[in-house]
């Protein structure tokens, strides 16, 4: 399968490598600095949980030509990034399908009408990860395997041939708004205590707000008629009595919180930003005021009047 990936990031990359492991022609769409470093160096990424490294020489593109002819592009840039790529999107009519790999929950219906139903499919990557050099480290989630909507079986088969771990979702955009609260909180919480994964887990009150957080923001959902999370994320912040959840919580950001979340968060607060919008475009004035809280902590983080100056985990 002829595969276009536009973008060069974490995600990008490490599903640019696997995807070419697996067999299919694969073609990058990157920024020209970056574009330069593939091309020179290759793609290279290393799991993190079995070192294993793997580089692959594999054609880069710095912009993505109106001719050009794919089975399928995948679109791995961040929220804050999309609305300047769409029209490069629409000028390629040659591409019968786009998947959106990120959450773009709030501009779903835009991608809809503009692209098509028949030409948009939306997915979340289930990949932790950062960039070391010219090395892309990663871990696939074990608790957040990657979601397709259902209805596209053949991107569900061409992700699973080539190792990834994927759940099929019947609604995405629902998925991705439950998501957007999620990370949006968790980003609030780690932003109040430095961005520093540790700190946040001994700080029972500020993890206790973020459990509380998702759950109003959630329930502001509810209330839209949105379909429920993930049972096992539901079960975890909504069922389990609030200490066990903090005490979870706390123990996976010690444990994997810097990889999972802390690093993404550190390095793309502009997204932060963009994602924390679109949670408030549907909460009522009133609701979920643990949830604000957390939202005018990445207001403030993005504004450098934050404690970041003080953690030693900031350094751009």
């Amino acid at each position: 399968m002829r595969i276009v990936i536009f973008g060069a990031g974490v995600q990008g990359t490490v599903f640019a490598v696997r995807l070419a492991t697996a067999g299919h022609q694969v073609t990058l769409v990157s920024r020209s600095d970056r574009a330069r470093e593939l091309n020179q160096q290759g793609a290279t990424i290393q799991n993190a949980e079995t070192m294993q490294i793997c580089t692959r020489m594999l054609p880069v593109l710095d912009r993505l030509p109106a001719d050009f002819a794919a089975d399928m592009c995948l679109v791995t840039v961040r929220r804050e990034q999309i609305e300047s790529v769409l029209a490069d999107l629409v000028r390629a009519p040659a591409i019968p399908q786009f998947v959106f790999l990120g959450n773009y929950a709030n501009v779903s219906s835009k991608l809809l009408t503009i692209l098509g139903r028949s030409r948009t499919v939306l997915a979340f990557p289930g990949i932790a990860g950062y960039r070391d050099g010219g090395i892309i480290r990663y871990s696939d989630i074990p608790q957040q395997h990657t979601a397709v909507e259902a209805s596209a079986q053949n991107v569900v088969d061409c992700f699973r041939q080539s190792g990834f771990r994927v759940d099929r979702v019947p609604d995405m955009n629902a998925w991705l708004m439950r998501h957007t609260v999620f990370i949006t909180a968790m980003a609030g919480a780690l932003y109040e205590n430095g961005c520093d994964p540790g700190r946040l887990a001994r700080d029972r009150n500020t993890v206790h707000c973020f459990i509380r957080a998702v759950r109003e923001g959630w329930a502001a959902l509810d209330g839209t008629a949105v379909a429920a999370a993930p049972f096992g994320l539901r079960t975890i912040m909504c069922w389990v009595p609030l200490p066990l959840s903090a005490m979870y919580w706390s123990r996976l950001l010690t444990s994997r919180g810097d990889l999972y979340f802390a690093r993404h968060t550190r390095h793309a607060p502009a997204e932060m930003a963009s994602l924390a919008e679109d949670v408030r475009t549907f909460l009522g004035e009133r609701q979920a005021p643990a949830l604000r809280r957390l939202l005018l902590a990445i207001d403030a983080w993005v504004s450098g009047i934050s404690g970041r100056l003080v953690s030693p985990y900031a350094s751009p």
